[in-house]
């Protein structure tokens, strides 16, 4: 199943629109499958940031931080329609799910291999870098974090 342009761009919209509806909440995540590839990588180029293989770990790491949820919008999108990819710029807003006051925001680039399975398209892979943020900015690991110390306290 190959994609036009044309598709590939209206797929990213429907893509960044169900992340941000679903993509963080153990409740629906499994709405993302039709996003993410079963065997679905996460590659990041970011220090302390591992891989992350399979899509359902992956969705463990999106699911890990209840109080802080990005919201993801894509600033600018390159489409390469003969290999089935696309990169985006991303502006990354974390915002307390509690208070609902934006904690902090950066940009992303993104780069997305499309496959076909079970009949549709799917990423493939997430080839991912950060804006790194000037010393003392609260960073999304910091957000992260105390939800990771609550888990390991409650365990």
């Amino acid at each position: 199943m190959r994609m036009t342009y044309e598709e590939i761009l209206a797929w990213i919209d429907e893509y960044f629109d169900a992340f941000d509806k679903y993509g963080q909440n153990p409740d629906t995540i499994h709405r993302m499958d039709e996003y993410f590839a079963k065997d679905f990588v996460f590659n990041p180029f970011i220090d302390h940031v591992g891989k992350v293989a399979g899509r359902d770990n992956w969705y463990k790491v999106l699911c890990s931080h209840p109080s802080g949820i990005e919201k993801l919008t894509a600033e600018d999108v390159v489409i390469d329609e003969r290999r089935q990819v696309f990169v985006a710029q991303i502006k990354a807003e974390l915002w307390d799910r509690d208070t609902n006051q934006l904690l902090l925001s950066k940009r992303y680039l993104a780069r997305y291999p499309l496959i076909e399975e079970e009949g549709r398209p799917k990423i493939e892979r997430l080839d991912f870098f950060w804006e790194v943020l000037p010393a003392g900015a609260l960073e999304i690991d910091d957000v992260f974090e105390r939800d990771w110390k609550r888990q390991r306290e409650q365990a």
